[in-house]
């Protein structure tokens, strides 16, 4: 129904409701009790007052429900888009087929590669016994007591050539059974087989050309540079660009043995920063069935 016309509908109530309100007012009015006794004229304007507010709320009231009709499509039209738009945002999950298969197509040795896709076999270097992924886990040596934990899941890894070789090495991020991550480094070594080594650290970061960054803090004096070589049995750090405290407190800079100005030495961190390797993600749960 058209808003004109309920307009003309409540005028005309009104005005008939009015006409016989005022032919019973005075009466009803004189039998009131006197506390609230009100004259003719007050009477007659608190009814229409009334009438008027009545018509009101009731015009008022058709009209919120034709506008929530017409305005609710709309509102849930809206929330469908945000829903769609929300959804469109995600990131793509995690593709393990398609994480194997850059594991596969990539630069590093073959028998490093196999112990991932084919069960190859690799020489833990803390007990110097050979195993399968299924059967590494991480060992360290407290005094005469031997401490192992076990690999939850192989999550992200790095591929470098740390020692110049020409070979790369893989550097791997692992969920152990007792601690949040650990890492564990790949080499294939001159005798042709491949050894896994504990690595000390978890806050380290590495660059294309396989420098390795040592963090204490933000301030340039807390880092430092290295590069790593191997034996059959322990990964071996040389430390190239670094910091060395003097006794009034200020700092020496030195690259590869080489005494160096602050300026100089900062150029080999902005260096680092902008070839630094990011992790690739392959997720591998080791069977130990």
């Amino acid at each position: 129904m058209k808003k004109s016309s309920l307009i003309i509908i409540g005028i005309v109530l009104m005005l008939t409701f009015t006409g016989c309100t005022k032919g019973s007012s005075t009466s009803d009015v004189v039998n009131k009790p006197s506390e609230t006794a009100f004259t003719s004229a007050e009477t007659n304007a608190v009814v229409e007052k009334s009438t008027e507010n009545l018509f009101t709320e009731e015009l008022t009231a058709i009209q919120m429900t034709e506008e929530e009709t017409t305005e609710k499509p709309t509102e849930e039209t809206k929330t469908d888009t945000f829903v769609e738009n929300t959804t469109a945002e995600r990131t793509d999950e995690y593709n393990a087929e398609a994480a194997k298969k850059k594991f596969a197509e990539s630069d590093i040795p073959d028998s490093i590669k196999n112990i991932f896709l084919s069960d190859g076999v690799f020489v833990d270097t803390v007990t110097q016994t050979e195993m399968k992924l299924s059967e590494y886990k991480l060992y360290e040596i407290i005094f005469d007591w031997t401490r192992s934990d076990k690999i939850e899941e192989w999550i992200r890894y790095t591929a470098v050539d740390f020692d110049g070789d020409g070979k790369k090495e893989l550097f791997y991020d692992v969920k152990s059974q007792n601690s949040f991550y650990e890492r564990v480094i790949f080499h294939e070594h001159t005798d042709g087989k491949v050894y896994a080594y504990r690595h000390p650290g978890t806050r380290e970061s590495v660059s294309e050309n396989g420098d390795v960054l040592r963090s204490a803090g933000a301030d340039l004096t807390a880092q430092g540079l290295s590069r790593y070589s191997f034996d059959t049995e322990n990964i071996i750090e040389k430390h190239i660009v670094f910091a060395a405290p003097q006794t009034d407190g200020s700092y020496e800079y030195y690259v590869k043995g080489h005494w160096v100005d602050l300026a100089e030495y900062e150029t080999y961190f902005k260096h680092f920063w902008e070839t630094r390797l990011e992790a690739i993600e392959f997720r591998i749960t080791p069977d130990t069935d």
